[in-house]
């Protein structure tokens, strides 16, 4: 009786062994079914963003544009949904400390053009602005100023301060996602 016992027990184990392999391979089937759903769609939204990236490259973000003209500032306010305009003068320390974190950020977010205006080829402008203190960052966002940043207070008030710092206080106004794209980037199409 025990060794017909054990059998039965060994059969009905191979039973349910063979009902939880058949569960496994249902449940991994579906796993890799969702798992190419997301791989699609994760690749269509990479796609839409190596797209906007083109865009605004082939729209001049990716390096520090200088403004000559009020025009071309109007214009480059009005065309691009978030624009960092630095205030300059060639012969100021600082303004050229700024300039060295503009040009490591820009390359990183295209999400932002980056513009520089020289006061002393473009003095209208800063005139317009009440731009009384060099440097002095404007932060254009859907063609309206939302804020300037004044010197260095907001970066420490230091001048060695970090790009991290820097990339940290445009972030924190809105002006750069340190993440990447802004999710609204990803679905407008901006032409």
């Amino acid at each position: 009786m025990e060794p017909m016992m054990e059998q039965q027990v060994i059969q009905a184990a191979e039973i349910i062994e063979e009902q939880i392999d058949r569960e496994i391979a249902e449940v991994e089937k579906l796993e890799e079914d969702d798992l190419e759903v997301i791989r699609r769609k994760r690749l269509q939204q990479l796609k839409k963003m190596k797209e906007q990236k083109d865009k605004w490259v082939r729209k001049g973000h990716g390096v520090v544009q200088e403004i000559a003209s009020p025009e071309d500032f109007f214009k480059a306010c009005k065309d691009h949904e978030r624009v960092v305009v630095h205030f300059y003068r060639e012969a100021t320390e600082r303004c050229k400390l700024l300039n060295e974190h503009l040009v490591k950020v820009a390359p990183k977010h295209w999400e932002t053009m980056f513009t520089k205006v020289d006061v002393e080829k473009v003095p209208g402008l800063a005139e317009r602005y009440n731009v009384f203190m060099l440097p002095t960052l404007m932060l254009v966002e859907g063609g309206t100023t939302h804020h300037s940043i004044i010197g260095f207070d907001e970066f420490g008030g230091k001048d060695n301060f970090p790009t991290s710092r820097f990339v940290a206080v445009l972030a924190h106004h809105g002006m750069i996602n340190e993440k990447g794209m802004f999710a609204s980037d990803q679905t407008k199409d901006e032409e």
